[in-house]
């Protein structure tokens, strides 16, 4: 009897796949990562390293980061940042841990979602101004946090991608007022 219990809780607790979602509006290249990363996830788990091809999706491998998830601490470390996310950085991003230049506020603020993703298990969308790069000029960003778990389980990885729009602003507009626009040259945090 106490066996089924704990049968019946495990099912209650398991990582369930069919729930997950991103807004109906995302862009398409989350949309492309997102839909992507549900085909390679086993049953019921969380897909790893291993399921991963990246020819499968290299259309957008320029704007991905993949990012490794150590613990004891826990830190997070930038394994491969896509060619865009460098151009736009301006530097070499590969090889750093996550928040190696940043302080206070903003590396909070990217800790807090990246580790959500950690003890969730569940990904992490947002739009909105950058937490990183707050200078340059894009009107918002858009990305996707995907957790990575080589045993389905504990996650061990993070796949992102991340878009970044431009202000349109048309002659005697106002900044304020104006949606961004997709500017698919760039990517980042």
């Amino acid at each position: 009897m106490l066996e089924i219990y704990f049968d019946i809780l495990k099912l209650e607790l398991e990582w369930n796949r069919p729930d997950v979602s991103i807004p109906d509006g995302a862009h398409g290249d989350i949309k492309l990562l997102f839909d992507y990363w549900r085909s390679i996830s086993p049953e019921g788990k969380i897909p790893g390293r291993q399921h991963f091809d990246p020819i499968e999706i290299s259309q957008i491998l320029p704007n991905l980061w993949l990012i490794e998830v150590h613990r004891d601490p826990l830190r997070f470390w930038r394994r491969l940042v896509g060619s865009k996310i460098e151009e736009f950085a301006g530097m070499n991003l590969t090889g750093g841990w996550v928040g190696d230049r940043l302080s206070g506020a903003r590396l909070s603020g990217v800790h807090s979602f990246l580790m959500d993703v950690v003890e969730t298990k569940q990904p992490n969308w947002r739009r909105g101004k950058s937490l990183i790069r707050f200078e340059k000029d894009f009107a918002e960003l858009e990305r996707l946090y995907l957790p990575m778990a080589t045993d389905g389980e504990t996650v061990d990885m993070i796949l992102a991608v991340t878009v970044f729009f431009k202000p349109q602003i048309p002659e005697g507009g106002n900044l304020n007022e104006m949606p961004g626009s997709v500017d698919r040259e760039f990517a980042g945090y």
